[in-house]
């Protein structure tokens, strides 16, 4: 299943499918599983936050704040907030999935998918002040360092 798979992006159910774990097994026992055959794993639960988990460490991530509008989207906008972060050099697995939380919300508590360009740019410039050089740790725990470069996002 995972073999040939680098980031693994699944709901709490998907994750409890792909693992033949029962109703009663939690999102976090899904994502230890998992991220044990994957290097990265995120796991979401809806407005119960999600799990994160990077070779067999599990971060649990709370949910950004938010006026749930039209949910349409919340998946992809998290896992663009973590494929963001991953590529920024975000350095540590919470801040992630801050990041891709703070994303899905901002899609959550809005009408339709696509970031307005002000919480694009509001952001992506939170995460120039997290990582103003790239840091490669999480990367290179993947087997991935050096295969990514990062340049300063400028606000235009």
């Amino acid at each position: 299943m995972c073999e040939c798979t680098d980031v693994l992006f699944t709901n709490a159910d998907e994750a409890r499918a792909l693992c033949a774990f029962g109703e009663d097994s939690t999102p976090e026992q899904a994502a230890k599983h998992l991220s044990q055959f994957c290097p990265l794993v995120s796991v979401t639960d809806g407005a119960r936050g999600s799990y994160i988990g990077l070779k067999g460490e599990i971060v649990f991530v709370p949910p950004a704040p938010c006026v749930p509008v039209d949910t349409c989207g919340a998946g992809d906008a998290y896992a663009a907030g973590m494929l963001y972060g991953l590529l920024r050099g975000v350095p540590d697995l919470k801040g992630m999935g801050d990041l891709a939380a703070r994303v899905a919300a901002v899609v959550v508590g809005q009408q339709g998918t696509r970031l307005k360009e002000e919480h694009a740019v509001e952001l992506a410039e939170s995460v120039n002040n997290i990582s103003e050089l790239l840091d490669t740790r999480i990367m290179e725990l993947m087997g991935m360092k050096g295969e990514v470069e990062s340049e300063k996002i400028s606000s235009v």
